[in-house]
């Protein structure tokens, strides 16, 4: 890979549209060096401006994207397959890719989806009150873990790639963006961390055995959030309680217990799919508990996980530049090495208002000694936006170091 890698996000459907030759040539033209394509993915609705065909486009939730072999799969979960995978765009697209110098790395989606989660509530997280949440496996469940473990083994099959992005590989949080989610009750940090705990058959064995009192600390917690949803009245807007959380965790053993519990499962998990996938493996740092510092909630430690992984992608979804700096020093502490680190930007609307935005962020990073660079979505962006990949790309290998 070269000393500076400029890199993006895009979905086979978008990729397909194009034609795979066309989307490569285009690709090269905006100085990327990876693409990082969609295996699996979760559900969506998704305006994609550049299409020939279907501007508004919703695709196959849950459903594999890339042909696999018979029996890659050998426990109770199985997840669908689209028929697409049989139809040689991933074939196309690693030959128009690689004749252009550029590799490819597969983007996949492992814990969030509503058609298995959705069909199976048994494998589900559930939250404190014991209800299911029909879009997130948990990973405290063997069979999930032997799925997640089998995914990524099946995709690295394929032979199409020279890496593995492991997106939502932990445990999800309560915050979902489903349709017509509504929460009308003052929810802050500390509501959406308690909201976001797991207590399933499977954890809650899993903590007594840890030695967790599991079923008081889940009553304990649940009084708590009952009492916070009651009193509504008590704020006119949502509250920024992470402090609150902070002084929860640090005065409840057995709550960070817990925390160890879940980062131990994960970064176990990972390490299993370290054995059965080659290649460059890469872990999200998710956009689901907000910034990437919050990533423990779901289960993952950059510490614990930097000798498993040989990247991250840190998750720079906010239009707030100096949440996202601030986000680059205290990860790049985390990991220790800035080669580990590779800074996504979403460059739509509204995480990015401007150029400008985007290259701040980019500049910053640069100055830590971040060298890699990804870009959220080829699909969702319209031509204008497009373009700045080329322009961010140009003016950093500008500097000399390319």
């Amino acid at each position: 890979m070269p000393s500076t890698s400029i890199e993006l996000f895009a979905y086979p459907w978008d990729i397909v549209d194009r034609g795979a030759d066309a989307f490569a040539e285009e690709c090269a033209a905006l100085g990327v060096n990876r693409i990082h394509v969609t295996t699996l993915y979760h559900s969506g609705k998704f305006l994609l401006p550049r299409r020939r065909a279907q501007r508004v486009y919703f695709p196959e939730s849950g459903h594999l994207l890339v042909p696999v072999r018979d029996g890659a799969f050998s426990g109770p979960i199985r997840p669908p397959v689209s028929a697409m995978a049989s139809t040689g765009w991933l074939e196309d697209l690693a030959r128009a890719s690689g004749d252009r110098g550029m590799d490819l790395a597969a983007w996949t989606v492992f814990h969030h989806g509503s058609a298995l989660a959705g069909a199976h509530p048994e494998w589900t997280i559930r939250n404190l009150f014991g209800d299911a949440y029909p879009f997130a496996l948990c990973p405290s469940r063997a069979e999930v873990a032997d799925y997640s473990v089998s995914l990524a083994g099946a995709v690295w099959e394929t032979g199409a790639f020279g890496g593995l992005d492991l997106e939502t590989i932990g445990y999800l949080g309560y915050v979902h963006g489903h349709h017509h989610e509504v929460t009308a009750v003052p929810a802050g940090p500390l509501e959406h961390f308690l909201l976001s705990l797991c207590f399933c058959p499977a954890c809650m064995a899993k903590g007594e055995r840890e030695g967790i009192a599991m079923e008081a600390l889940r009553g304990e917690l649940e009084r708590m959030l009952a009492a916070k949803l009651r009193a509504d009245d008590a704020a006119s807007r949502n509250p920024e309680n992470a402090e609150q959380v902070a002084t929860l965790v640090a005065s409840n053993p057995d709550l960070q217990q817990l925390i160890r519990m879940r980062i131990a499962t994960v970064t176990d998990l990972v390490r299993r799919i370290r054995g059965a996938a080659g290649g460059e493996l890469s872990v999200f740092t998710s956009s689901f508990v907000g910034s990437p510092s919050n990533i423990w909630m779901e289960g993952l430690s950059l510490p614990r996980l930097r000798h498993a992984v040989d990247a991250f992608h840190l998750l720079a979804y906010t239009p707030d530049t100096d949440a996202v700096n601030g986000d680059t020093v205290f990860c790049l502490s985390q990991v220790e090495d800035p080669s580990k680190l590779n800074l996504t930007l979403n460059l739509g609307l509204p995480i990015t208002p401007g150029l400008g935005d985007a290259m701040a962020k980019v500049e910053f990073a640069w100055k830590q000694g971040v060298r890699r660079f990804a870009f959220f979505n080829y699909g969702f962006l319209g031509e204008g936006r497009l373009a700045w990949v080329r322009d961010i790309a140009s003016a950093l290998r500008s500097k000399g170091t390319a």
